[in-house]
């Protein structure tokens, strides 16, 4: 499959952490489809070169690098590399993330912040270092992929709160970027389908779930996608359910 020339993403440099990933890689390949070149950034990085080299293979652009988001010093030397091998960043998706399942009296405070760290802490580290490259071009997009968990409850307390962190960041950053032509979204995928998830819950996740099943990887991606193209300028500080509506009417989780 070859990329279009001329797509809605032509000429733009997409910076995607967790690119590794089931969604992160989705997320990479869409891009790369609507025409960007890609920067692909895993703390895995032969999961991220698989990723790049795939995307080459479909005839788009992309590079792969090993990093750790959470290491501020280590995202700004990326951030260097990225903008001399491909060209200064104007499109950013935070997907990198990490879950602990555990339960308050089982989580202590090192495992709490931990996932804090990853998926609160890395974002801000990107969209840092990557931030002045959006302001001097004048546009951008900035995507955080949050989870239905920062918006209701949600059984893995480290992982909701700190998803949640993420959703207000989202719209707090847009203070930042007061008329800028930057636009900062978030968008909260329910269940899926991804390492991430216990795959055992997905019968009773699509049973709870307008849908009638749980929302693909690529379905996520696309609304990312779109989010970045410049047909989404007017929506802005926005924290989107991708989830077939289950939150919308119900909770995927209950003490029954």
């Amino acid at each position: 499959m070859s990329h279009p020339p001329h797509g809605p993403l032509s000429d733009r440099t997409a910076v995607v952490t967790g690119a590794g990933g089931g969604l992160g890689r989705a997320v990479a390949r869409a891009l790369a489809r609507s025409g960007a070149r890609v920067a692909c950034g895993d703390l895995d990085g032969q999961a991220s070169s698989e990723t790049a080299q795939g995307i080459v293979s479909d005839g788009g652009t992309a590079l792969s690098w090993q990093v750790d988001v959470t290491d501020a010093a280590a995202v700004q030397g990326w951030r260097d590399e990225v903008t001399t091998r491909l060209g200064p960043a104007s499109i950013i998706v935070n997907v990198a993330g990490a879950i602990d399942r555990r339960l308050l009296l089982d989580l202590d405070h090192d495992a709490f912040m931990r996932a804090v760290d990853v998926n609160l802490g890395g974002p801000y580290a990107v969209i840092r270092a990557f931030a002045q490259d959006l302001l001097d071009r004048g546009n951008g997009r900035i995507v955080n992929v949050a989870s239905v968990a920062g918006l209701t409850g949600y059984p893995c307390p480290s992982y909701a709160a700190s998803k949640a962190g993420l959703v207000n960041l989202t719209r707090s950053l847009l203070t930042d970027f007061w008329g800028t032509g930057i636009t900062v979204n978030a968008v909260c995928p329910g269940a899926m389908d991804t390492a991430m998830f216990n795959s055992a819950q997905i019968p009773e996740m699509a049973r709870r779930s307008p849908a009638g099943r749980i929302v693909t990887l690529d379905e996520v991606a696309a609304t990312v996608e779109f989010l970045c193209q410049d047909a989404a300028a007017g929506v802005n500080g926005v924290a989107l359910p991708v989830d077939g509506g289950a939150t919308a009417v119900i909770k995927y989780f209950d003490n029954e």
